[in-house]
């Protein structure tokens, strides 16, 4: 059998601390394990926060979600019109018609403050109004935000539609934030834009 001199010092340290480096080793092993599942659960969460959550098709709203409730109409002291520009189609390729499709966004950009809104109509190139879109006094709480859509199909409105929407507020508001949004396909092009509402004077009833 060999004696200890014919092996090198180095293996001589490892046999004797074999029990020691077997500890440390494993202490190391346990550290690597327990970062790797805490890393792993990490990207876990990171990644369930970043999961992406597909907007749910367009449903027209329900009016009963936006009730006024009881209020009285002798403190709706602030009214106003909005005029909203909005195209069924516009023309390209030297007249041909490219059909769109309309969202009609309405928002109260009030932070303490609801508006109520008392009528939505759509009106066509004419000025003839071709539908009522609201037909009862609905409330906008804070940043609330309601949508109406007039789908590609509908090309009655034509080239020169437009929204009338009237609001009311029982204090010193900002007017709602009404905007259309025009979205259209020909093959493989898109477009898609938007337009402002503006306000205008209000209709005076005839006594």
């Amino acid at each position: 059998m060999a004696n200890k001199g014919e092996y090198p010092d180095w293996f001589l340290w490892l046999w004797e601390k074999w029990v020691v480096l077997f500890l440390v080793l494993g202490v190391l092993a346990l550290i690597l394990i327990a970062g790797a599942v805490y890393l792993d659960n990490r990207f876990a969460r990171f990644e369930d926060e970043l999961k992406f959550v597909p907007p749910r098709s367009y449903q027209p709203p329900e009016l009963s979600d936006y009730e006024a409730g009881k209020i009285n109409p002798e403190k709706l002291t602030r009214s106003g019109s909005i005029y909203a520009p909005c195209y069924s189609h516009i023309y390209y390729h030297g007249g041909s018609p490219l059909l769109l499709e309309t969202t009609l966004s309405i928002r109260n950009i009030n932070q303490d403050q609801p508006v109520y809104l008392t009528a939505i109509n759509y009106v066509d190139t004419d000025g003839e109004s071709i539908k009522v879109y609201l037909d009862q006094t609905i409330k906008l709480a804070p940043f609330q935000t309601i949508e109406f859509l007039v789908e590609e199909k509908d090309s009655t409105g034509g080239s020169g539609a437009n929204f009338l929407v009237n609001w009311m507020a029982e204090e010193e508001v900002e007017p709602p934030l009404v905007e259309t949004v025009m979205v259209g396909a020909s093959g493989s092009r898109a477009i898609a834009f938007s337009r402002s509402g503006v306000p205008i004077p209000a209709v005076k009833s005839e006594n």
